[in-house]
């Protein structure tokens, strides 16, 4: 499958100095859903109402060219 529609999950990392717990907050993306074709999943996540920040559509082959570079 060529492109993936994400949400922003977000996670929390233990982090231990000394004797004090401080836990680190990050976000991870996770997949919703996959397919050959951009437009389905553009109107998959309009008809949804997954809009806004949380949530992005990325073209895996441009994601492994961009990181292999």
């Amino acid at each position: 499958m060529r492109y993936r529609l994400q949400r922003k999950d977000q996670c929390v990392h233990p982090n231990i100095l000394g004797n004090h717990s401080f836990p680190v907050y990050s976000y991870r993306w996770k997949d919703i859903a996959t397919s050959d074709s951009l437009e389905i999943l553009k109107e998959y996540q309009a008809e949804n109402g997954l809009t806004g920040d949380q949530y992005r559509i990325i073209d895996v082959k441009e994601a492994l060219k961009d990181g292999v570079d």
